[in-house]
């Protein structure tokens, strides 16, 4: 006849059992699921490899002017910098491979420095925007705080200065111009 302090011991080494095999699968699971990392960190280094590569030959590549080439060689060390990385087993952002991966073209043609421009003025424009919520929100606001404009004068100078370089035809490195297409968010 099976007591009650019977039954509670057998339930008690079940348990181990129990959570033994849960154990088990769990870690089966887990060697089966990232079987296919090493392959795609393996392909995405042959990628990177491949745009190091590519970079490389295009700033060897006399007929370019002397910015492209370090725009070159620029987007070579971050190829090179993410293939360390995920050698060694470290995590990239997605953000940084895309830009590793990101071949510069060696010339802009005139269409894409005049679409440039037009999204380099949009990209101010959202900027005055931005510091005229600021500017409004600060004036209806009971803080006597003084109202730091500088990062947006920065901002509005190297917008104003990619977009120059652009339409007097001179080199401008694509970081410069990626950095003023990008308008931080509005705080307001």
């Amino acid at each position: 006849m099976i007591t009650n302090g019977n039954l509670f011991w057998k339930s008690v080494k079940l348990v181990p059992a129990v959570f033994l095999l849960l154990v088990l699968s769990a870690l089966a699971a887990d060697t089966q699921a990232p079987a296919q990392a090493p392959q795609v960190t393996s392909d995405l280094i042959r990628q990177l490899e491949a745009a190091k590569q590519a970079d490389w030959d295009l700033a060897l590549d006399p007929t370019i002017s002397s910015v492209r080439q370090e725009t070159y060689l620029n987007h070579m060390n971050k190829a090179d910098r993410a293939i360390k990385e995920l050698s060694h087993g470290f995590t990239v952002p997605q953000s940084e491979l895309d830009e590793a991966l990101w071949i510069a073209p060696k010339h802009i043609t005139a269409e894409k420095r005049a679409q440039l421009i037009e999204q380099l003025r949009q990209a101010r424009q959202k900027d005055d925007d931005n510091e005229q919520r600021m500017l409004n929100g600060l004036a209806w606001s009971n803080s006597a705080a003084p109202v730091d404009t500088v990062t947006f004068d920065e901002r509005k100078a190297q917008v104003d200065a990619v977009i120059k370089n652009l339409e007097i035809g001179a080199p401008v490195h694509y970081s410069d111009i990626n950095q003023a297409l990008v308008v931080p968010p509005s705080p307001y």
